[in-house]
C-alpha cells in the first residue's frame, strides 16, 4: 500500500472549484487502497471532521495547519491573500517533514492552489515529490479589458504579483527545479513551467473533474428543431467571468431567431449588474436570470438546454464547460486558456480574440449556425460527451493510481538501489 502525502491548502467537502478538488484527491485516492494523509487548512476542520466519523474513509489521514489571526484579517484582499498562503504553505512543509519521520511517505503531491507561481514548500520533505495539476499562465487580454470595469485594475495587480511570485517566491523556482512530475492545466502555463524546468518531465492535464452522478450513463439526445433553443450561461458572477460579453453577443443574435439564454448564478461582484445589462443590451424579453441554485438545480439547467455558453476572459480550466459537456451539450466559447484546450471544434465552436467586435460578432454567429445547423449541434452534443467520460474524477484519479504514482516509487527504487 503506498503511503502518500497530499498538500491541499483548499480541501472541503460537497464543494466545487479548488476546495472541492482537494476533497476528491484525499477521499477518492485513499478509497484506492493507497494510505492518505492530507494536509489542509486549520479552519475546514469543523466540516471535514463530521464527514471522517462517517467512516466512509478509513484510508484517510487529515492534519490542520493554522495561521496567526492577524494574517487571516488580511486574507481577503489580493496581497494578503498570497501572503496567507505562502504563510500556510512554509508551516504546512515544516509539519509534512515531521510526518514523514513517523510515516516514511512513498511520496508527495501538492493539490491545490493550483497556482504555478504560488508554488509549493512541499519539495522540502524530500520524497518523490508531483505538484498539479497548475495553471497560472492565464491572462485577460487587453482588447476585452472593458469588461472587467474598474476591476480590470485588480487583474494587473494579479499580474504583477504573479511576477514578483515567478521571480522572489522560493516555492515557485524550487518547485519547478526539485519536482519529479509537473502537470500543466494550459498551453499558457506549460510555456512558463518549461521555461524553468527545460527537459525535466511536464505535460498537460486539466485541473477540474466531475464527480461520476454528472456523467449520464449514455449520451443525451435532444430534439434537433425544438420550438425554442435554449442557451446555457452557468458561473459564479465574477469580473473575469464576463457575463457582460455573454449578453453583449446574444443581443447580436437575429431576435427573430426563437433562441433564448438562461443565466444560472447570483453570487459574486458584478450580481447587481446584470439587470443593467439586460437593459443596456435590450435583451430583457429574451434572457431568463435565474440566480443562484442548488447544486441539483444546476443539473437540470445542463440537461434542458441546448447550447453552452463561456466567455469567461481568464480561467485555467473550467469544470462548468466540462459538465455541460457530460449533458451532451456542444460548447461556444472563446479560444483562450483552459477552455481552448477542452473545445476542439468537434465538440463545440471557440472564437479566436483579436478584437472586441470581431468576437462579438463571431459569436452571435456561432449561436446562429448551431441554430440553423441542428444535426451539426447534436453530433457536436456528442462529441461533447465523449471528450467529458475522460474527465470524470475516477478517471483522473486512475492517471496517478495506475501511471504517475507507481512510475515515481519504481524511480526512487531504482536510485536508491545503485546507491
Amino acid at each position: 500500500m503506498l503511503n502518500v502525502l497530499l498538500s491541499a491548502y483548499a480541501c472541503l467537502p460537497n464543494r466545487g472549484s479548488e476546495e472541492g478538488n482537494g476533497w476528491h484527491y484525499s477521499t477518492l485516492l485513499s478509497q484506492r487502497g493507497l494510505r492518505v494523509h492530507c494536509i489542509t487548512r486549520e479552519e475546514f476542520r469543523s466540516a471535514i471532521e463530521p464527514e471522517l466519523a462517517k467512516g466512509e474513509f478509513p484510508n484517510l489521514t487529515v492534519h490542520y495547519v493554522g495561521v496567526p489571526d492577524w494574517l487571516d484579517r488580511a486574507y481577503g484582499n489580493l496581497v494578503g491573500l498570497y501572503a496567507h498562503y505562502v504563510y500556510w504553505q512554509w508551516q504546512a512543509a515544516k509539519l509534512a517533514k515531521k510526518l514523514d519521520q513517523q510515516y516514511d511517505f512513498d511520496l508527495v503531491h501538492h493539490v491545490t492552489y493550483s497556482s504555478l507561481q504560488l508554488g509549493s514548500f512541499m519539495y522540502r520533505v524530500g520524497k518523490p515529490f508531483v505538484f498539479g495539476p497548475a495553471g497560472g499562465g492565464q491572462r485577460v487580454p487587453k482588447v476585452m479589458k472593458h469588461y472587467l470595469g474598474s476591476y480590470y485594475s485588480r487583474e494587473v495587480l494579479r499580474d504583477g504579483v504573479s511576477w514578483l511570485l515567478q521571480h522572489f517566491n522560493p516555492g515557485f523556482y524550487r518547485t519547478m527545479r526539485q519536482a519529479d512530475q509537473v502537470l500543466i492545466s494550459n498551453s499558457d502555463s506549460l510555456e512558463l513551467a518549461r521555461n524553468y524546468r527545460g527537459s525535466k518531465p511536464t505535460e498537460l492535464m486539466l485541473d477540474s473533474g466531475i464527480g461520476a452522478d454528472f456523467q449520464a450513463s449514455v449520451p443525451q439526445e435532444r430534439v434537433a428543431n425544438p420550438p425554442v433553443l435554449n442557451l446555457l450561461w452557468v458561473g459564479r458572477l465574477l469580473p473575469r467571468k464576463a457575463l457582460e460579453l455573454t449578453i453583449h453577443a446574444f443581443s447580436r443574435v437575429n431576435p427573430a431567431l426563437p433562441i433564448r439564454l438562461t443565466i444560472v448564478g447570483g453570487q459574486g461582484e458584478m450580481a447587481d449588474q446584470v439587470p443593467t445589462y439586460l437593459t443596456k443590451y435590450n435583451v430583457a424579453d429574451r434572457v431568463n436570470w435565474v440566480g443562484h441554485v442548488s447544486y441539483d438545480e444546476v443539473l437540470k439547467y445542463y440537461q434542458q438546454s441546448d447550447i453552452f455558453l463561456f466567455t469567461s476572459l481568464r480561467d485555467s480550466g473550467p469544470t462548468q464547460v466540462t459538465e455541460a459537456m457530460a449533458n451532451s451539450m456542444p460548447v461556444i466559447t472563446l479560444a483562450l486558456h483552459g477552455q481552448a484546450e477542452m473545445v476542439n471544434g468537434t465538440n463545440g465552436i471557440k472564437v479566436s480574440v483579436i478584437s472586441n467586435e470581431q468576437v462579438l460578432n463571431d459569436l452571435a454567429a456561432a449561436i446562429e449556425r448551431l441554430y440553423h445547423n441542428p444535426a451539426e449541434r447534436l453530433e457536436m452534443g456528442r462529441k461533447a460527451y465523449s471528450f467529458a467520460k475522460n474527465q470524470v474524477w475516477d478517471e483522473k484519479i486512475n492517471a496517478f493510481t495506475d501511471r504517475i504514482y507507481p512510475s515515481l516509487v519504481r524511480q526512487k527504487k531504482l536510485v536508491s538501489a545503485e546507491q
